[in-house]
């Protein structure tokens, strides 16, 4: 099992609720479409530094499931289903689980088992 961590802001974190939808840049698509069904899904919100999850994939990783979603700005998704334990809390409680980060400003999308198992960790024992 693996996790992977999409983003969102205050632009876009409704209409990823409104329809179920993750959705990332087109340089993502690979890795996009390795999602497996039972791996774990995250959000970070680049706006309020809240990090939520976990949830489910359906399906897989397709480019431009819901192809005018963001305006097409995020054509690598996959849908979801909100996982009855998922939760939000402040990203800094799982900073120190990540190990890289993408420009020096947000996660890797890509987790490995043992990241994920301690992420899963700390929101169960909230």
């Amino acid at each position: 099992m693996k996790g992977y961590i999409f983003r969102c802001n205050d632009k876009t974190r409704q209409e990823v609720f409104d329809l179920n939808l993750f959705g990332e840049e087109m340089m993502y698509l690979p890795v996009v479409k390795l999602i497996q069904p039972e791996d774990l899904l995250f959000l970070y919100d680049l706006s309020t530094f809240e990090f939520s999850g976990p949830y489910k994939p359906v399906g897989v990783g397709a480019e431009r499931i819901v192809p005018g979603a963001w305006k097409s700005g995020f054509p690598a998704q996959i849908k979801f289903v909100i996982n009855g334990e998922a939760k939000t809390i402040p990203f800094r409680l799982i900073e120190k689980v990540i190990k890289k980060y993408h420009k020096g400003m947000y996660p890797d999308m890509e987790l490995d088992e043992g990241q994920v198992k301690q992420i899963f960790e700390i929101i169960k024992n909230l």
